[in-house]
């Protein structure tokens, strides 16, 4: 049997409390705890003889941390650009530590190190890397914490990005990746424009620093802890619409479409919209600003396939020009929401996928592939020839998500979570076809997170 979970972003909360509250969305370890008796459950019922457990990208939150704010770093650097020895790696080790210091990740942790305990059969984890977990793979020594917190082996070998299961004949039956692989905002690649897109895409492309990053840190960490910065703590406690401000820019990965960001920040109960401007706009020129002075930022912008070299220029001599120095107009912010509302697809990245080598070979066995990273789930058909089934699996996330009408004008609030299980060809539920598998996706509303 197969498990999948992925996009856990497992995060830091030290940098972002006020006072006595602090803000916390890792899941308590019970909630795992409780997956995984199902699944041994299902697994006696059938017979499973073995469970793989594939941790499949964005577990370890690395990218978007207030802490990388308190020094001269951000995680759009290549992972090449990490020494050993060096300050950067020193602050990548400082984030992983934070992480796993946070009581909720520290039991969850342990409970992936001796995951073996709960299950009445061996069980396998694998760990492969995301987007915002990328520079794990940094130096040797980053990756020896990183597997010593899964209680995984692997010394100083780099750490995986995909990965192949196979049946008991060796055949290539399923194929996993993290998913940003299809988003050339977060993949230094763009896959979109092959035919065919080759299983071992070379490991450097891994590496690289992509635009995806410079989003993830200074528009979902910089920005709410300047906006803290510029305000102060009592008076954020105090004021209620600075409290809920701060609240939803706290918020940012949540959001679902991505596109609808700045539109949930635009539709506070009971603020204006230019009311709401002005309270964000010094946080925002702020922003802006340190954007012009980094030199990895203009490196990074460089290197985007997404972005042709005349935007980049032009956007770099207004960044650099202080344009925005006495703040950015809100006919702007109001221009920029309304492209990206036209811009926005819901596309399903099942039509990517239908391109993996591994799918198109009609012989190569592979029947499903997986993958996270969007926080949709999904389930579709890729093909289906003589009764050999093929599908795109999208485990989905167990974070919260806030999600948006097609406007972009209302948003609810809800607990999503996917269980994925894969039953391998021999094993029971799958002896009357070549292959089986559960999938169960639900949103739940309220205070309690119910599997």
């Amino acid at each position: 049997m197969l498990i999948v979970l992925s996009d856990l972003h497992l995060s830091e909360t030290q940098s972002t409390h006020i006072s006595a509250y602090r803000n916390n969305r890792n899941l308590s370890a019970e909630t795992y705890l409780a997956f995984f008796r199902e699944v041994n459950q299902i697994a006696n019922a059938n017979q499973v003889t073995k469970v793989d457990v594939v941790l499949a990208g964005d577990i370890l939150e690395i990218s978007r941390s207030s802490i990388w704010l308190d020094g001269k770093f951000r995680p759009y650097v290549d992972n090449e650009e990490v020494e050993p020895g060096s300050e950067l790696e020193v602050t990548i080790l400082g984030i992983i530590d934070a992480i796993a210091s946070d009581k909720n990740v520290s039991e969850a942790l342990f409970l992936f190190r001796h995951i073996d305990h709960h299950f009445d059969m061996p069980v396998n984890l694998y760990l492969i890397l995301g987007n915002h977990d990328r520079l794990a793979n940094g130096t040797v020594r980053i990756r020896e914490k990183v597997r010593n917190l899964f209680g995984l082996e692997g010394g100083d070998s780099a750490i995986d990005n995909y990965l192949i299961l196979r049946d008991n004949l060796n055949r290539p039956f399923c194929l996993v990746r993290h998913g940003h692989e299809y988003d050339p905002t977060n993949f230094a690649l763009n896959v979109q424009k092959m035919d065919s897109i080759p299983t071992a895409i070379p490991r450097s492309y891994y590496e690289k620093a992509c635009l995806g990053d410079i989003t993830t840190i200074e528009f979902g960490a910089a920005l709410p802890d300047y906006f803290l910065d510029y305000y102060g703590e009592k008076a954020i406690i105090d004021d209620w619409k600075l409290s809920a401000l701060y609240n939803r820019l706290l918020e940012f990965d949540d959001v679902r479409p991505t596109s609808a960001w700045l539109s949930y920040l635009f539709s506070m109960p009971g603020i204006e919209e230019e009311k709401t401007w002005k309270l964000i706009q010094p946080a925002f020129t702020k922003v802006l600003a340190t954007l012009g002075d980094h030199g990895e930022f203009n490196k990074t912008l460089k290197d985007a396939e997404i972005i042709n070299p005349l935007t980049q220029f032009v956007l770099m001599g207004i960044l650099r020009s202080g344009f925005f120095s006495r703040g950015v107009p809100y006919w702007m912010i109001k221009m920029i929401m309304k492209r990206v509302s036209k811009s926005i697809k819901l596309d399903s990245q099942v039509k990517w996928a239908k391109r993996e080598a591994l799918i198109q070979n009609k012989k190569s066995g592979c029947k499903c592939v997986i993958s996270g990273h969007t926080h949709f789930a999904e389930v579709s058909l890729i093909s289906s020839r003589k009764d050999d089934m093929r599908y795109y699996i999208n485990t989905g996330t167990w974070r919260n998500v806030i999600p948006a009408t097609k406007d972009f004008k209302q948003f609810g609030r809800l607990k999503a979570f996917t269980k994925v299980m894969i039953f391998y060809p021999e094993e029971k539920q799958a002896l009357n076809s070549d292959w089986a598998f559960h999938y169960m996706s639900g949103m739940s509303f309220g205070d309690r997170r119910n599997l």
